[in-house]
């Protein structure tokens, strides 16, 4: 058995292969009970790397909400720091009402477009990576670690990273015929770790390439006493049959924590397209396209359809390279 570390994450997969873990917690209270136990460990062992104030990213999500409620009371002056491109956002809305439940003071980041063009240049360049799921993310860490410093709060920076690959957040598990619930929830969770627990991503260097000080950002679920805590605790509390939320054990802890179950029981997109970011990205490309060609265009890139602007890119992608 692992110990609960401040570590700012293990790389799981890289350091031991797994095999089938027994999942035997199946009661509804012990699995809460050892969430419970894990959360406090850890975020105490991480907040006590740094003497620094406590930041946490709360996207207003399930993952970040349930942490938000141990990071107040491990860490009660923290910092919590939310970005948003949406004007109106109902997942802000949540984050907001659970940092004010929390005592914690909140920040939301929302650049304007000029602000967000530069950001996108800043972490494209840095990460050398056209993929917009790691720019996305990128471009939220770099927003929110800005804003963290602009508050005086120098010290770890909490995410609840790492708990969609071992609670299979977003995802149903189906078992195939004559497989059981456990066997398929296990070959999933095993493959996830391989596959997200590991250096060699496509941007290994991610974190060194965005933060001064990668170690600061700590994702709490991306340990080995969390792998070993998921393959304990049954799929039949992550997944109940009679319910249509992923991660169920997660929110109703948060709700035994005195997170209203409107706000622990919503549901919510990945960070990348929650925060607005994908879409962001969508429109910086429509007014470069309309500084680039103005009125030499049949239709303007900032209203035509997705189609014609994906083309319209890829045509002066293919213009640039004869040119060359």
């Amino acid at each position: 058995m692992h110990d609960i570390t401040g570590a700012a994450l293990e790389y799981v997969a890289d350091e031991r292969e797994l095999t089938k873990g027994p999942y035997d917690i199946a009661d509804a209270g012990e699995a809460a009970a050892a969430i419970d136990h894990y959360l406090r460990v850890r975020v105490t062992a991480a907040v006590a790397r740094s003497a620094g104030r406590t930041v946490l990213q709360l996207s207003g999500g399930i993952d970040s909400i349930l942490l938000a409620t141990y990071v107040a009371e491990v860490a009660p002056g923290a910092l919590a720091v939310t970005y948003s491109q949406h004007v109106e956002d109902p997942e802000v809305g949540r984050a907001a009402a659970v940092a004010k439940q929390c005592g914690l003071e909140h920040v939301i980041v929302r650049p304007t477009d000029e602000d967000f063009e530069w950001l996108l240049a800043r972490v494209v360049r840095a990460l050398e990576f056209p993929e917009p799921w790691e720019i996305s993310a990128g471009c939220v860490l770099e927003a929110i670690n800005g804003a963290s410093h602009e508050h005086g709060a120098e010290g770890v920076l909490l995410s609840g990273a790492g708990a969609d690959a071992l609670f299979m957040g977003g995802h149903t598990v189906f078992p195939a015929a004559g497989e059981s619930l456990v066997d398929a929830w296990d070959a999933t969770l095993r493959a996830n770790v391989s596959k997200n627990f590991k250096r060699e991503r496509f941007v290994p260097d991610f974190y060194e390439r965005l933060l001064d000080d990668p170690e600061r950002h700590v994702q709490i679920w991306q340990t080995h006493a969390a792998v070993e805590l998921a393959q304990r605790i049954h799929p039949s509390l992550v997944q109940p049959d009679d319910s249509s939320h992923d991660k169920y054990i997660f929110r109703k802890l948060a709700v035994d924590r005195g997170v209203p179950a409107e706000v622990a029981f919503a549901p919510k997109n990945p960070m990348q397209v929650s925060s607005g970011l994908v879409g962001a990205i969508v429109d910086a490309a429509r007014r470069q396209l309309e500084r680039d060609f103005g009125e030499r265009t049949y239709s303007s890139p900032l209203q035509e359809q997705l189609e014609l602007t994906v083309a319209r890119l890829y045509l002066q992608r293919l213009a640039g390279e004869e040119r060359k």
